[in-house]
């Protein structure tokens, strides 16, 4: 029974991997509130936090834009739907990315000078990142699913 839209494989493997994107996110903003409370787990925090974004965070990331753009172009009729889902996927993909390289450099400027107070807002900028990207995530998410309950009916 052909449901149309993208082959099944494609959306699961998207589904798959944006489901294990969103659990690092979620485990990354437990990691990060934890200093706000404990002050000397911060430099632990940004450590642990940096070696999460480099090898398991980064690669999901592309995984989820690469296999959203082959669902886009597995599509044959793109619509003003689809474009507006496109922009908020972008849009948490985008904020995600800015927040990798806040983290990448607050985790070198940690290694060259040790504590800092610029560390502390890089940390702050961090947690707005989370708030804004989940906004965006939140919004593309809802009209994925929205997309997947038309092809079942």
């Amino acid at each position: 029974m052909d449901l149309g839209g993208p082959p099944p494989v494609l959306a699961m493997a998207h589904l798959v991997v944006l489901a294990l994107w969103g659990g690092v996110v979620a485990t990354e903003a437990v990691i990060e509130l934890y200093p706000f409370r404990h002050r000397e787990g911060h430099a632990a925090t940004i450590r642990l936090h940096y070696w999460i974004d480099l090898v398991v965070e980064a690669p999901l990331v592309l995984a989820v834009a690469a296999t959203g753009i082959a669902l886009l172009l597995s599509i044959d009729d793109v619509t003003p739907r689809h474009l507006v889902k496109l922009g908020f996927g972008a849009a948490a993909i985008a904020v995600n990315l800015l927040c990798i390289a806040i983290v990448v450099r607050r985790g070198r400027r940690l290694e060259r000078s040790g504590e800092d107070p610029r560390l502390w807002r890089a940390s702050r900028t961090v947690l707005a990142c989370f708030a804004v990207g989940l906004l965006c995530a939140a919004v593309a998410g809802s009209l994925g699913f929205g997309f997947a309950l038309d092809r079942l009916r």
